[in-house]
């Protein structure tokens, strides 16, 4: 009877909570007031105002610091083209190897192959002359 009861009161604090839920939903729309426009212009005006204002707190760095981090870009530059182009050319490298490999290894089939073909031609001929003349001599006699 008393797990009844508990649940009886879990369902009744969901169903509260769910109500909790709408009500707060129904009061943000109601707070919700559609505001008057702005004027643009000020709108505008008041956006370059900051921008000034905020320009005015910048810390420019001393003529020696511009130089000191423009000379560790162009090093940090320099090492990484460097690096890249050493890449570059090992990997061109070994496809060109690779391509040599495949060459080769294609060249020599088909020299096989061509070599076969010439060998089995002479040895069709061989064969059609001998028989013509065994044909010949046998029609000699």
């Amino acid at each position: 009877m008393a797990e009844k009861k508990d649940d009886f009161l879990a369902k009744e604090e969901k169903e509260a909570k769910k109500a909790e839920k709408k009500a707060a939903k129904a009061d943000k729309k109601a707070n919700k007031e559609k505001k008057p426009r702005k004027n643009p212009f000020k709108a505008i005006g008041a956006f370059f105002k900051s921008v000034r204002s905020e320009g005015k707190k910048v810390v420019w760095p001393k003529a020696k610091e511009v130089w000191k981090n423009t000379v560790v870009v162009l090093v940090v530059i320099l090492i990484l083209g460097v690096i890249i182009y050493l890449i570059d050319l090992g990997l061109t490298q070994g496809m060109k190897g690779i391509k040599q490999l495949a060459t080769t290894t294609t060249s020599a089939s088909e020299e096989s192959t061509e070599a076969t073909t010439a060998q089995v031609v002479e040895e069709e001929t061989e064969a059609d002359t001998t028989e013509a003349t065994t044909e010949a001599a046998e029609k000699a006699e």
